[in-house]
């Protein structure tokens, strides 16, 4: 990544969020160790993150589930079955490996 000179001797490097987020291997490391803390919010909120940047058709297709049942999973008073959060972090590492 370039490097950007602020004050002579300080470097700061450009960070790309939306790169680390479409990481499959990232995303996989982060829902589960937010499923080992049983954070579920933190698990919606890493899931929506990577659904922002990627092609959500393709995801739900090789998730096996419907869009439908993916947003209402990822909606506040979402409460995911353990069957769609296996679909879902298995379609994951589908794409990481």
């Amino acid at each position: 990544m370039p490097r950007t000179r602020l004050k002579k001797h300080v470097l700061i490097t450009r960070h790309h969020a939306a790169a680390k987020m479409a990481d499959p291997r990232f995303i996989m490391k982060a829902l589960t160790q937010a499923l080992l803390e049983g954070d579920a919010e933190a698990f919606k909120e890493i899931l929506a993150a990577h659904l922002e940047v990627t092609n959500k058709e393709s995801f739900y297709k090789r998730a096996g589930i419907s869009r439908r049942t993916l947003f209402r999973m990822l909606a506040p008073e979402g409460n995911p079955t353990l069957s769609n959060i296996a679909r879902v972090v298995s379609a994951i590492a589908d794409e990481a490996a």
